[in-house]
């Protein structure tokens, strides 16, 4: 009977619903209709990111540099949006304006002027760069860019795969494939983006059938749903990196002695293989190794040597207070973390507390630096990941420039180099000479101690055993659901 019931298992096109950690209708969103552009493949950008992180044809067929600062790309043939009409460049430089409306500072981070964008014609749209920037094409391959109807509707109309059923708000997304889409219609008959905030709870709603696929996994659940006879998990490397942003400009972080004494004292194997289940890769560095320009096996290691650690410690200025680690509570692993830093922290004489705050806040008390050490997931969202680095460690990154203070001479700027080495990085032709200008940044970083580099982020999605046809991607925000299947 057994034999006979495998032998007629057939894989079948069916509706899917797919857990998420984040609200998948956020109001937010309001430049494209109260719906993310992630996960859903409602939206498309012109510019694709393969799973080698590199730039590839999507919406557009190609782009050409017409000048130092101009660029020019021609759009794809035939591309309809969901209520018939055909992609133009018009709805192109529609979808960027709104994009600039919304936020103000996205023209500064792509490059481009507020009125930057401007048709040439029907098929071709021309952008200009505010300076030359070679990885233009790959910046804009980020899914804030996706394009959408100029029309306004209640329905978010765009040229992906799958078109928009329903919204419930604060909730759910319910999407059905695009019967015309370029490509053929998608395999499942629906599919379902539910949010459910709680990690533990996505995890009991897949292991009750209530929900087929479920992401970001705690990493201490993955052995059990891997090892489960109705659920399965995958992982995949990211272009993120786990670390430790240690503040450079609150006492008593800003002594490099000290800085180097927590380096020194952690064991970034330990936090892979036990804290992380053994999910990830222990990193050297704040760039992930997957980014092509990361010079990971380029860079110093620390140890863990605590007896270094300790003596660094008496050498600096450290006189007892108690360093703030400040951590996301969305993050399901970070805790426990951070209670394993506090304590390799507490044996080198350093002590530590942990002010763990909600995701609505966390980004603006990281940003004006309210601790001393914060953990946080540095990753990229799109093919070219130079505004990470910018981020970071430029002197006006978006992340960095509030936590620098005034003092005597002006703005307190522990490495004014970098900013140079940064720039020619932005402005680099090549792989090549990108790499040398990161590369030196990267090294800078880690010398002295201005992060904890801790893991190399492996993303866990657990699924139904019967489901399959999940295409993975280094951005766990462009997986391909398109040929999704369950075994009948």
């Amino acid at each position: 009977m057994i034999a006979g019931c495998n032998s007629s298992e057939t894989d079948s096109p069916a509706s899917f619903t797919v857990a998420l950690a984040r609200d998948p209708t956020r109001e937010k969103w309001e430049v494209y209709n109260g719906i993310t552009p992630y996960y859903t493949h409602v939206f498309e950008p012109l510019v694709d990111t393969t799973a080698e992180m590199e730039t590839a044809p999507l919406l557009a067929t190609d782009w050409v540099a017409v000048d130092e600062t101009t660029w020019e790309f021609s759009l794809r043939e035939g591309v309809t949006f969901h209520n018939g009409d055909p992609l133009t460049a018009d709805a192109v430089v529609h979808s960027f304006d709104r994009v600039f409306e919304q936020w103000s500072w996205v023209p500064g981070w792509i490059g481009v002027a507020s009125d930057g964008v401007t048709a040439v014609d029907d098929t071709t749209v021309r952008f200009e760069t505010t300076e030359p920037f070679p990885a233009f094409p790959g910046t804009i391959s980020h899914q804030y860019f996706g394009i959408q109807h100029p029309d306004e509707s209640e329905t978010p109309t765009g040229t992906g795969p799958f078109e928009v059923d329903e919204i419930t708000a604060g909730q759910s997304i319910t999407l059905t494939p695009f019967a015309d889409y370029r490509d053929g219609a998608a395999t499942p008959t629906e599919l379902t983006f539910e949010w459910i905030k709680d990690p533990n709870t996505r995890v009991l709603s897949l292991e009750k059938g209530a929900v087929d696929i479920a992401q970001q996994i705690p990493k201490s659940r993955a052995t059990a749903l891997a090892e489960a006879s109705e659920t399965r998990i995958d992982t995949y490397l990211t272009p993120e990196a786990g670390l430790v942003a240690v503040n450079l400009y609150r006492s008593p972080t800003d002594d490099e002695q000290l800085r180097k004494a927590l380096n020194w004292a952690v064991d970034q194997s330990q936090i892979v293989e036990n804290v992380l289940n053994d999910i990830g890769k222990p990193a050297r560095g704040p760039i992930s190794s997957t980014i092509p320009w990361s010079v990971h096996d380029d860079l110093p290691t620390y140890g863990p040597d605590l007896d270094r650690a300790r003596e660094l410690v008496e050498a600096s200025r450290y006189d007892g207070e108690t360093l703030s680690i400040l951590i996301n509570s969305k993050n399901a692993d970070d805790r426990t973390i951070a209670q394993t830093l506090l304590g390799w922290f507490k044996e080198i004489g350093v002590t530590s507390e942990i002010r763990q705050v909600d995701p609505a806040s966390f980004n603006d008390r990281f940003t004006a630096g309210e601790a001393n050490l914060t953990l946080v997931g540095f990753g990229s969202n799109s093919a070219a990941c130079d505004y990470l680095i910018r981020a970071m460690f430029h002197s006006e990154g978006s992340d960095n420039r509030n936590r620098y203070k005034q003092d005597g001479t002006g703005i307190y700027n522990p490495g004014p180099e970098v900013d140079r080495l940064i720039e020619q990085g932005y402005r680099a032709e090549n792989l090549e000479a990108k790499r040398d200008y990161y590369g030196d940044v990267q090294r800078r970083v880690v010398d002295t101690g201005a992060v904890i580099p801790l893991y190399y982020n492996e993303s866990v999605f657990g699924r139904r055993a019967a489901v399959s046809g999940i295409d993975g991607h280094p951005i766990d925000k462009m997986i391909e659901w398109a040929g999704l299947t369950r075994k009948q």
